[in-house]
């Protein structure tokens, strides 16, 4: 089997993956505050948990595209 090529966001595939990503970040920030005014710690997990993996699709964007470009280069 030959390994599974994926095609290359554009620039603006980019930029709309990490602002959408972005603009979950004062749900978060809100979810959390209200999970430690209760003191729920499955929540404040739950929050945890979605603020990684949020920050994990942003690298994950960012490098894509600095690697879409590096090949460009060559």
């Amino acid at each position: 089997m030959s390994p599974k090529k994926t095609k290359s966001r554009g620039k603006i595939g980019t930029v709309f993956a990490i602002g959408s990503s972005v603009t979950l970040a004062p749900v978060l920030a809100r979810r959390f505050k209200e999970a430690r005014a209760k003191g729920d710690k499955l929540a404040i997990a739950d929050v945890t948990v979605s603020a990684a993996a949020l920050a994990i699709g942003v690298l994950q964007a960012l490098r894509a595209r600095k690697s879409s470009e590096k090949k460009g280069e060559a």
